[in-house]
């Protein structure tokens, strides 16, 4: 079981895991997802989203497989695909929530 200082995620973990939920996506589509949910303000590339999957994949909230697709249908290429795990999803929802709660948090002037 990852250790509780796993549990934090940062924004670019928090966006990966969004797209992924409830999707099974290969890595461009992810990019795609990101940039179009965004409306072009997210922009992701490869050099990034990679080992931050690989990261999530290690922590135990994202696992992947190789598509069935025959990769001579694309020149060659196979796709991996991901997605994420119950333990990802229980973390997404915590974090979405501890955001929640900040940005509608006011200050008590107790004690001034």
């Amino acid at each position: 079981m990852p250790s509780q200082e796993n549990f934090d995620l940062s924004a670019l973990e928090e966006d990966i895991m969004t797209v992924l939920d409830f999707h099974e996506l290969y890595g461009l589509q992810i990019i795609k997802a990101i940039e179009e949910a965004s409306g072009g303000k997210r922009r992701l590339g490869v050099g990034s989203l990679y080992p931050t999957l690989h990261r999530l994949e290690k922590k135990g909230f994202v696992t992947s497989k190789w598509g069935d697709d025959r990769p001579e249908e694309r020149g060659g290429a196979r796709r991996k695909y991901y997605k994420i795990t119950a333990l990802g999803r229980k973390v997404l929802r915590e974090t979405q929530a501890t955001r929640a709660n900040l940005a509608q948090w006011q200050p008590t002037f107790e004690g001034v």
